[in-house]
């Protein structure tokens, strides 16, 4: 493994005659193997323009090979006026540094420049900021990974205080040192402690990269634990319980900041280290979380001013969780100092093996209005726009006077007589995610100066999360699922979702789901069928998950969740489900030497899910549409037929799959754009719509082309958007009829096209035949995905013949199953996830491993929650081939 650096002085090598100086590159190998080697080409006053000019750029490409990690800092120098780089020049010079580094197959990875000790009037200040907003964005455009040692290290500085802080740098007195007599105040250039402390963070950064190995090895089953609400006679006897069961993971903590810090600055984690130490006696693995859903009582009398404004104006009052605003300093305050403290319990206790973020961010809430959002905002549009005309631009505020003067001008989108500009609300909640984004790697800069422990979150589909720049400064990716059994497509969505979030690590948590069912006081919920839990686990875990954690193991008696079924009932009996959680315990030890020796294999259908299109339909709705209910009806239409799919994101690579589906992705991004034609070039089928490439990244309807870039690349015209709902609109399809409902997307294609469905005589869907590729376009789809004979019929068509496993299973609705192989044979875990008896038929005789009976070539049967693994050599798919189901470029 190869790690080139590209910098400046805080990053580069010195010599003995200017020790003790270092620069963070020179530390680095210390963190790494012996196996890395480094190779430092970062260089004193280096700017971006001089780093190009020098030749230095030249030297580091050429040692660029495939897989090898770049590092590029810069920014020091390129801020000093006197070197004539613009922030254009320099966004422009790393574009091409990045560009390069690709073509050759290296790995780009930004870094925003290291801290200054102080600003210009001594003491701690935000001298580099500028580059932030611009790195972030320029992380995004170019699908890079961004290393945030800005606010890391300022974090850090201030975290050891003003004078204790210049230990991290080149602080001489006269004759301290031989290479200075005269001594030296450097407020800019590292010590060795200094440099260490930042290449001790790159390196448990750059762990993603290393390791070939899954980050967890064993796979967990366990539940969410709360030692703060029940007494320590009961903690151990629930805690042996566990290990009874066949438990192995608890996770808990993230409620209790109360019992942590009972009054502002006294910490008491006695009770947290008891539980850890009752767990490790019991074999019990534990993720500890961080507790900032529930701000303390005491906090919320000091700071009133922190509670969440609703968009009336009102103030949230104490009580519940989430009611306090992540972008208030005093709580951000609290909650730094309090994450780090636990992130040292947690590197104390070997059987803490990952930490968790928060509790499912924006479960409860989603906007803020308060005055620090208020001011924030400016900032963030400021930073985002540049100025106040190019934002006045981006949003068309002609419309209705809304033109602002100034950015201190622009409203928050609070009650108005009708509704506000699409665009302000979009930029808005877009304004949301980000600095939630940026409080949750703040978080995880704290933890990670105490441990290099896994960090994680439990995401859910319902939050309004930008999921994919969430998770990119976290290790894993976790969720919380409570799916109907009735609509099993929305449990598996998760799998095949959450799977996806990380490029370089295919591991996800399962970090709450129930034992039987959900429920508050004001909502109880019915049990969940017999053994459908246990599927879950089953299939789950198939699905490359490394843990199954129900919450909760004893329910509670007090709160308002007390409905909700647990492992045990507050008094301590078996509840709602304790039959399924004594079969998923004995199932995991029988199935955890299959998963050890096979690998999860990804199909090779992917669909495309957007964050960002979510935000979007969140506004722009037309009364009618939910975007998670949407892609939800998508992607279970394809499984019922038995389709294996990945559920991928714009910033995800395409050259492993042989079919990418991007339905109701409303704005492609030039660079997902270039990657769209790279894939077809390739040879890739692209199947778009409906509705994708219909709105601006703004939230605006576009300028020239009613499918904006999409659509000039596709080379439609007259194109119209419109609704049929209530009309007599039929969409024709291979010989077959359907009325159509909403939205509708027509228009007019080149000739190179072939029109393969119409409405109402207007062109709806059609086709381009590449040297290679192809692509189709969907301008609407049948009302009802899951019974549409249409559908069917396109699917078949277009969908089968690319279908990872056609060779070996054919399935009817309600079996799910997943690929895992080992060096000499192939699996497939198959489960019926449906409420009746399901079929599937076998091309191939196979073996299958749990019963270790021989299963015939044919039809078979298979009962609700039934579970199945079928096994194969791995010569038997080569040699052999349905050819109803033949690949067409095979």
């Amino acid at each position: 493994m190869k790690i080139v650096l590209g910098g400046d002085s805080t990053v580069a090598d010195y010599p003995l005659d200017q020790q003790p100086m270092m620069g963070w590159g020179q530390a680095l190998p210390s963190y790494l193997s012996p196996e890395v080697n480094v190779r430092n080409f970062a260089k004193n006053g280096s700017t971006t323009r001089s780093f190009i000019e020098e030749g230095l750029f030249e030297q580091l490409l050429q040692e660029v090979e495939p897989n090898t990690v770049v590092l590029l800092q810069f920014g020091h120098n390129d801020q000093k006026e006197k070197n004539h780089v613009t922030m254009e020049t320099y966004i422009a010079h790393l574009t091409d540094m990045i560009r390069q580094i690709k073509e050759k197959a290296g790995i780009p990875i930004l870094c925003t420049p290291v801290e200054r000790r102080v600003g210009e009037e001594g003491r701690l200040a935000h001298t580099l900021s500028a580059f932030l907003p611009v790195l972030r964005e320029l992380s995004r455009t170019e699908e890079v990974v961004l290393f945030d040692l800005n606010r890391y290290t300022y974090h850090y500085y201030d975290t050891l205080g003003l004078e204790a802080s210049k230990a991290l740098f080149v602080w001489l007195a006269p004759n301290e040192h031989p290479n200075y007599p005269a001594g030296l105040a450097d407020d800019t250039h590292f010590s060795k402690l200094g440099a260490h402390m930042i290449a001790r963070y790159v390196a448990i950064r750059l762990q993603a990269f290393f390791h070939e190995q899954p980050l967890f090895p064993d796979i967990y089953y366990g539940a969410c634990m709360y030692p703060e609400v029940w007494s320590e006679e009961i903690m151990q006897s629930d805690s042996h319980m566990m290990k009874t069961l066949g438990m192995n993971f608890a996770r808990i903590g993230e409620f209790m900041w109360r019992d942590l810090e009972p009054k502002p600055g006294e910490y008491d984690f006695s009770l947290l280290e008891r539980a850890l130490e009752q767990y490790q006696a019991n074999g019990i693995d534990v993720c500890l979380c961080i507790p900032t859903p529930t701000p303390p009582r005491w906090f919320t009398k000091q700071y009133p001013e922190a509670l969440v404004t609703n968009q009336d104006g009102t103030k949230m009052h104490h009580g519940s969780r989430q009611h306090v605003c992540t972008n208030n300093e005093d709580f951000r305050r609290y909650a730094y100092r309090l994450t780090r403290k636990i992130a040292e319990i947690a590197e104390k206790h070997e059987n803490v093996v990952m930490l968790q973020l928060d509790n499912e961010f924006k479960c409860h809430v989603d906007l803020c209005y308060c005055t620090t959002c208020q001011t924030r905002w400016h900032t963030y549009l400021k930073d985002s726009y540049q100025s106040v005309t190019n934002l006045n631009e981006c949003w068309g505020t002609k419309v209705w006077s809304e033109w602002y003067d100034a950015f201190e001008d622009v409203v928050l989108p609070l009650t108005t007589p009708f509704l506000h500009n699409s665009s302000l609300m979009n930029a808005f909640r877009r304004f949301t995610t980000d600095t939630l984004n940026e409080f949750a790697h703040d978080l995880c800069h704290f933890i990670r100066m105490e441990t290099a422990l896994p960090i994680t979150h439990n995401s859910a589909f319902g939050f309004n999360l930008q999921n994919d720049e969430l998770f990119a400064d976290l290790d894993i990716a976790g969720f919380d699922t409570y799916a109907p059994a009735d609509n099993y497509p929305a449990y598996t969505m998760n799998l095949d979702r959450w799977r996806n979030v990380k490029p370089r690590n295919k591991e996800m948590l399962l970090l709450e789901t129930c034992t039987a069912n959900a429920g508050h006081i004001e909502n109880y919920a019915a049990p969940r069928p017999h053994r459908f839990v246990t599927s879950e686990a089953f299939i789950g875990y198939a699905g490359n998950l490394k843990s199954f954690c129900f919450w909760h193991f004893r329910g509670h008696r007090y709160g308002v969740e007390q409905p909700h079924s647990a492992v045990l009932t507050a008094w301590g009996e078996p509840d709602r489900g304790y039959e399924e959680v004594v079969r998923i315990g004995e199932l995991r030890q029988q199935i955890a030497p299959l998963l050890a020796e096979t690998k999860y294999v990804s199909a090779k259908i992917a669909i495309m899910y957007s964050d960002y299109s979510k935000r979007f339909y969140t506004i722009d709705h037309g009364g009618v549409y939910d975007y998670r209910s949407l892609f939800t009806e998508f992607y279970g239409s394809l499984i019922r037929q038995g389709i294996r799919v990945e559920i991928i994101q714009e910033n995800s690579p395409l050259e492993e799959y042989e079919v990418v589906l991007a339905p109701f992705v409303r704005w492609i991004s030039p660079t997902l754009l270039k990657k769209f034609a790279a894939f077809t070039e390739a040879g890739g089928k692209l199947i778009l719509g409906p509705m994708t490439g219909d709105r601006t990244k703004e939230l605006a309807w576009p300028a020239t082309n009613g499918l904006d870039r999409l659509g000039e690349w596709l080379g439609f015209d007259q194109i119209q958007q419109f609704t049929v709902k209530g009309l007599a609109y039929q969409l024709t399809y291979d010989g077959l009829e359907e009325p159509l409902d909403h939205l509708v997307t027509v228009f007019h294609c080149p000739e190179d096209w072939e029109t393969i469905g119409r409405g109402n005589d207007q062109t709806l869907l059609a086709k381009k035949q590449l040297a290679q590729g192809e692509i189709i376009y969907l301008g609407a789809l049948p009302s009802n995905l899951t019974d549409s004979l249409i559908w069917q019929s396109f699917c078949r068509k277009e969908l089968f013949p690319y279908e990872s496993d056609r060779q070996l299973i054919k399935c009817s609705e309600g079996v799910m199953k997943y690929r895992r192989e080992s060096a000499t044979h192939v699996q497939l875990w198959i489960s019926n996830l449906g409420m009746t008896t399901a079929d599937f038929t076998l091309p191939l005789p196979g073996f299958e491993r749990l019963s270790g009976e021989a299963l015939t070539r044919g039809n078979h049967r298979l009962k609700p929650y039934e579970n199945l693994i079928i096994e194969w050599e791995k010569t038997v798919e080569s040699e052999e081939s349905d050819d109803s189901f033949s690949h067409p470029r095979a």
